[in-house]
């Protein structure tokens, strides 16, 4: 017998929700609404709750912030626009495939939940708009035998993936799980395997899986489809994780596992990208489904070229100064006055989430963009500033491969002292991290655009670099080493760190005549900290130039022009040459100079500085 024989469409076995027959005076989310107004007090902290408008609406504790279970009925009328749900297989329902009864009927169990949900199963699904972005819901609810994932609920996932996934309409899936549907066996473990297939899909077909995690959203579910999300957000204070409350073994365990199995701490270590109130839920998801919806696209109203900038020079050092400075913008200076609608998002997926980078979603002059900064949080010395994680790097590569997924360009900023060197980064794969970001950036197939704004500093500089378009601020550095560092190996004295910055040619000037960037922005007079806005206008628009000359790009082509671009760095050819015809022509003057002025040295008479008057003239004569 095949999966797809436990389960059966069969018609309505209740009553219409919206019908006012004898036995059905109000609909089931009317009876939901009833039923919670009659709590006069929060559980958690004792406030009133009678008459409080946040309460009736969201269900949400207006004094503590304790977020109530919501039924998936409720769920879809607050995140769905007016009207714009559509249900798809409503009617599918499991008919007790192993005839599982140990102590009570699972039919019964049914039956029950059936009754007291309005619900045919555990999970709702169809289409909608959210914020006017046409899109695939899928929504668990815990009253129906815990959320749990049976045949049918693994069915009804797979069938709304794989409609989004045919309609090319970005999914999104809102959970609330408490663990295995036992009484369908390993029938219901195959579920895991049918949804991350179908998830698969989805992404094959360039669509994203949004997830908001309920409290709880736990066991299968979580580990399959639900992580498998390339954006996850959660309720604040919802339990999370593989393992479900029941399944620890003590009370100690479980006090344990109520503080660290819960939303904040997922994000605090890398494994969801936000926590979102309840009251904010449709607007974080509606901006996030603007953002990746690719019907906007950037587009000049007339072919321009940059004008040629004159920059003055400055010594090294000023400029290393100037670039260290702590009122100099920062990342977050420039994303906020240069993007809008600006999504966040947290973490690498594995151990942890780096704040010394910041990645997220936002538009640039009508186009979506990957943003993945270094934020330089320098309050003093250049030694005294943390450098990026393995962590920073991995949370770097997961922003490139969602952007090549969903054909967004990414624009990196840099601005860095350099990589963390400890022996607790190395072993938490830090040059693995390194490597694998450098990869990710040579093989992304959308355009790219990367600007030092700061500090530029070794390889923590150069694995957020390996980008189409190269740009650098004026009073920028990009080094493979801090001059102090250099100067103290080099002199073993780090106060000749001007004369290693002179050595090092790490200004914007240098790297462009060395073809190391492929442009240098201006700065306001006096350098980017006399001015944020400024800087950030300038910028801004050479941003612009640079999307306009790499969007439309086949991106073969890009990935192709992208390597060679690095394979040609330093390589053996017209440039290499010149350059060493140069220095040649450079030292032979020098030589031929020595050599004749050791000559006219040879030719003086001894012991008379000067000839006489009278020989002078008879010579001259």
């Amino acid at each position: 017998m095949t999966a797809s024989e436990f389960v059966a469409d069969i018609t309505p076995l209740f009553p219409d929700e919206n019908s006012t027959d004898g036995n059905t005076t109000h609909t089931h989310q009317d009876r939901e609404l009833i039923l919670d107004d009659a709590r006069a007090s929060c559980l958690m902290c004792g406030g009133k709750l009678r008459d409080d408008e946040v309460y009736r609406q969201f269900l949400v504790c207006p004094h503590c912030n304790f977020h109530y279970n919501l039924s998936a009925r409720q769920r879809v009328t607050s995140l769905t626009d007016a009207g714009s749900f559509e249900e798809t297989n409503r009617w599918i329902q499991s008919i007790d495939p192993l005839s599982f009864s140990p102590r009570v009927s699972y039919r019964v169990r049914l039956l029950a939940d059936q009754q007291r949900t309005g619900l045919a199963e555990a999970a709702v699904t169809g289409t909608c708009t959210i914020g006017g972005t046409e899109s695939v819901l899928i929504v668990l609810d815990f009253g129906f035998l815990g959320g749990s994932m049976g045949l049918v609920v693994g069915e009804k996932v797979a069938l709304a993936l794989e409609l989004a996934a045919r309609k090319k309409m970005p999914a999104v899936a809102v959970i609330t799980s408490g663990g295995a549907r036992i009484q369908e066996g390993v029938l219901s473990l195959m579920q895991m395997a049918k949804t991350t297939i179908a998830v698969n899909t989805l992404h094959d077909k360039g669509m994203p899986l949004i997830a908001m995690l309920g409290n709880p959203a736990t066991g299968q579910v979580y580990a399959s489809f639900g992580s498998l999300a390339d954006v996850i957000f959660a309720e604040p204070g919802a339990h999370i994780g593989f393992a479900p409350f029941r399944a620890l073994q003590s009370n100690e365990e479980r006090k344990a596992a109520s503080n660290l199995y819960t939303a904040e701490n997922f994000q605090r270590f890398g494994l969801i990208d936000g926590v979102v109130d309840r009251r904010e839920a449709k607007n974080k998801l509606s901006m996030i489904l603007d953002l990746l919806n690719p019907d906007f696209q950037l587009s000049g109203a007339r072919k321009s070229r940059s004008a040629p900038i004159r920059l003055a020079r400055l010594e090294p050092w000023e400029m290393v100064q100037l670039s260290r400075r702590p009122d100099r913008p920062r990342a977050t200076d420039y994303i906020k006055r240069m993007f809008v609608q600006f999504v966040e998002l947290h973490g690498d997926r594995v151990t942890g989430d780096d704040d010394n980078v910041i990645i997220g979603i936002g538009r640039l002059a009508g186009t979506s963009c990957m943003v993945i900064a270094q934020q330089n949080d320098r309050t003093g010395e250049a030694k005294e500033v943390s450098g990026i994680g393995p962590e920073g790097f991995r949370k770097a590569r997961r922003a490139v491969m969602l952007a090549g997924r969903f054909k967004l360009p990414i624009i990196s900023m840099i601005d860095t002292p350099g990589a963390e060197q400890d022996l607790n980064a190395e072993q938490r794969g830090l040059g693995g991290a390194i490597a694998e970001m450098i990869a990710e950036m040579a093989r992304v197939p959308v355009g790219s655009i990367s600007v030092l704004i700061g500090e530029g500093g070794s390889e923590a500089a150069l694995a957020f670099s390996v980008s189409d378009r190269v740009l650098m601020m004026q009073n920028a550095i990009y080094s493979p080493i801090p001059p102090e560092v250099g100067a103290e190996a080099e002199f073993r004295d780090s106060q000749r760190a001007d004369e290693m910055a002179r050595a090092l040619r790490l200004t914007s000037i240098d790297c462009h005549e060395m073809g190391i960037i492929d442009a240098i922005v201006p700065e306001p007079q006096g350098g980017a900290h006399t001015s944020h806005a400024e800087a950030a206008r300038l910028l801004r628009r050479a941003l612009m130039q640079e999307l306009l000359n790499v969007q439309g790009v086949y991106p073969r082509t890009l990935v192709r022009r992208r390597q060679r671009k690095y394979r040609r760095v330093g390589e053996y050819g017209s440039r290499f040459r010149n350059t060493v015809r140069r220095e040649l022509r450079s030292v032979g003057a020098g030589i031929s100079a020595t050599f004749r002025a050791m000559g006219r040295r040879t030719d003086q008479p001894e012991g008379n500085d000067k000839p006489d008057s009278d020989d002078s003239v008879s010579k001259v004569d």
